[in-house]
C-alpha cells in the first residue's frame, strides 16, 4: 500500500479485538454509543490505489481506534483520536506522529470527517449519536424510497450507499468521493453500544522506543514503506 493511502485506507475505521469472520449486523438502537466492526476499503487518488482490511472502534463524539491489517492480521498501523489530538503508530518502524484531530484525519482519510460523522454514515442512524444532533446543518442527505439514507453530501465530500444490509437501514456498501480522491467501503461486521474492547487503549501509548515524527516525514515512511 503506497504513502498515505495506507494511512488513508486505515483511519475510516478502528480497533476491535476480535477478526471480521461472516457479514454479521447488531440490531442498531435508538442512541449511539459506540460503533465497532470491521471492514475492506479501496482508495484511490492521483492514479494511485490502495486496499486494507479494517479494524474499527467509534466512540462518538470525539474517540476513535483504527488498526489497518495486513491479510496475515499483523497490524500495518493504527490511529487513535481523543479530543482534539490524534496519533499514527506504526510498529513495524516503531514510529509516530501526533497532531491536530483535524489534520491527522484529513491527512489519513483524505478528508476531515469526525468520530460523529463516520458513526453517523455507518450507522444509517443520523442524528442518533452523541454529539451528531448538529450534523445536520452541514448536510445534504438523500433518501430512497423507503426512507433509507441512500447518500449525502458536505463541501469537499460525498458518499453513496451502493448496498445495504437486508431489510435494514444499515449500509454494507459506500462508495465515497473527496478533493482527487476516491473510495469504496464494505461494512464486514458491525455492532452499536457493545462492550466497547478497544476504549481502554486511549489515548494511545506511545512506547519510549518510537521516533517522533512530523506530519511531513510519516507520509514518506508509509509512501517508501512498500
Amino acid at each position: 500500500m503506497k504513502g498515505r493511502f495506507a494511512l488513508a485506507a486505515a483511519v475510516l475505521l478502528l480497533a476491535s479485538s476480535c477478526r471480521p469472520g461472516r457479514p454479521a449486523l447488531g440490531p442498531v438502537p435508538d442512541r449511539l454509543e459506540s460503533v465497532q466492526g470491521h471492514a475492506s476499503i479501496r482508495h484511490t487518488r492521483g492514479g494511485q490505489a490502495g486496499r486494507a482490511r479494517l479494524a474499527f472502534l467509534l466512540l462518538p463524539p470525539g474517540r476513535a481506534v483504527l488498526e489497518a491489517l495486513d491479510p496475515l492480521n499483523r497490524t500495518i498501523f493504527e490511529v487513535g483520536v481523543e479530543g482534539e489530538e490524534a496519533t499514527v503508530l506504526v510498529p513495524s518502524r516503531k514510529a509516530c506522529w501526533t497532531g491536530p484531530r483535524a489534520e491527522v484525519l484529513e491527512s489519513g482519510l483524505g478528508f476531515p470527517l469526525g468520530v460523529a460523522e463516520m458513526a453517523e454514515m455507518l450507522s444509517g442512524r443520523w442524528g442518533a449519536s452523541l454529539g451528531g444532533e448538529s450534523l445536520f446543518s452541514g448536510w445534504e442527505l438523500a433518501r430512497d424510497g423507503q426512507g433509507r439514507v441512500d447518500g449525502g453530501r458536505r463541501p469537499g465530500f460525498s458518499f453513496r450507499v451502493d448496498e445495504f444490509f437486508p431489510r435494514r437501514a444499515v449500509p454494507r456498501k459506500i462508495g465515497y468521493s473527496s478533493g482527487d480522491g476516491s473510495g469504496a467501503l464494505t461494512v464486514l461486521s458491525i455492532t452499536f453500544n457493545a462492550a466497547a474492547s478497544g476504549a481502554g487503549r486511549l489515548p494511545l501509548r506511545i512506547p519510549e522506543s518510537y521516533i517522533r515524527l512530523t506530519r511531513a516525514e510519516m507520509e514518506r515512511l508509509l509512501r517508501d514503506a512498500d
